[in-house]
């Protein structure tokens, strides 16, 4: 294994899952690559009061705050960390983003959504699982 995809959304769970995936690039010698996703807007910008560059800059350094924290929490000798941002739908994203850097796996956190609630909204974790041409781990 090479390269291990891991999608963090600032949650402990997804926290958990990159403390995982970094422990098991370590025994194996594989690089770790943490994404963070930013979904598309569901209102306008202008509803926010803001231009579309100034949403856009916001969810930005947001992501860069959040993957920056998340790779200072992993910080291990011999560990090789680099951060990516993806745009648009979370599950979608991550598994173009898989396929595209041929990783060996990918892991998420699970979520903690009740059984009404992801029976309605569902979650990225299964929604990935379903559409992933690669391994996933899913830690809870």
């Amino acid at each position: 294994m090479k390269r291990i995809l891991v999608a963090v959304d600032g949650s402990d769970t997804s926290l958990k899952a990159a403390r995982m995936a970094a422990d098991v690039a370590l025994r194996f010698g594989a690089k770790l690559t943490l994404v963070h996703v930013v979904p598309k807007l569901l209102l306008p910008p202008d509803v926010y009061g803001l231009t579309i560059a100034e949403v856009e800059k916001e969810h930005r350094a947001y992501a860069d705050a959040l993957l920056e924290k998340a790779v200072k929490a992993l910080e291990e000798p011999g560990l090789d960390v680099s951060t990516t941002v993806l745009y648009g739908s979370p599950a979608e994203a991550i598994a173009e983003e898989a396929a595209a850097v041929d990783v060996g796996m990918v892991v998420v956190g699970s979520r903690g959504y009740g059984a009404v609630a992801r029976m309605f909204l569902g979650s990225v974790s299964d929604r990935l699982v379903h559409i992933s041409s690669k391994p996933v781990l899913v830690v809870r």
